[in-house]
């Protein structure tokens, strides 16, 4: 077993800075997204290769996708682990709308997709392929969530 990784005295969700540039989006980073074609054999491979043991499937009921701010048919598989840091995502489109204010629109970005995800999250899917050659996940979070977060980072060697 790994030694723990200290957690910073701020508190590993802390307020982030205010978004001013397009770089402000990468403070206060603590979870990492990736979409991949088969969930289970991605957790395989998170667990076997990469050591993320205790990545587990998260329930998706509830939530809404959202294209330019109308529902759209949606749904995902979604996996969600760490290792002593970082929250290591997967998500697997199943069915549905699966391709993924000013300051974007000034850089000529815009949040192509939006998630709501009640009493738990609100999410937004930032269009930098462009720039950086895949889409940003931004994500607003509530208690429910960063104590599930929180508690998945302290289970994780």
């Amino acid at each position: 077993m790994s030694p723990r990784v200290p957690r910073p005295s701020s508190g590993l969700f802390a307020d982030p800075r205010p978004i001013e540039a397009i770089g402000d989006l990468f403070a206060n980073v603590w979870q990492v997204c990736y979409v991949t074609p088969d969930l289970d054999r991605g957790m395989e491979e998170l667990r076997d290769l990469f050591g993320v043991e205790n990545s587990t499937e998260v329930p998706v009921e509830g939530a809404t996708f959202m294209k330019g701010g109308k529902p759209v048919a949606w749904e995902p598989r979604v996996a969600m682990g760490a290792r002593g840091g970082m929250i290591i995502e997967l998500i697997e489109p199943v069915s549905g709308e699966v391709d993924f204010e000013k300051l974007l629109g000034e850089h000529g970005m815009s949040f192509e997709y939006t998630i709501l995800i009640p009493d738990r999250a609100r999410l937004a899917y930032v269009d930098t392929t462009a720039q950086l050659g895949h889409y940003l996940e931004l994500c607003q979070l509530q208690k429910a969530d960063t104590d599930f977060f929180s508690g998945l980072i302290a289970e994780s060697a």
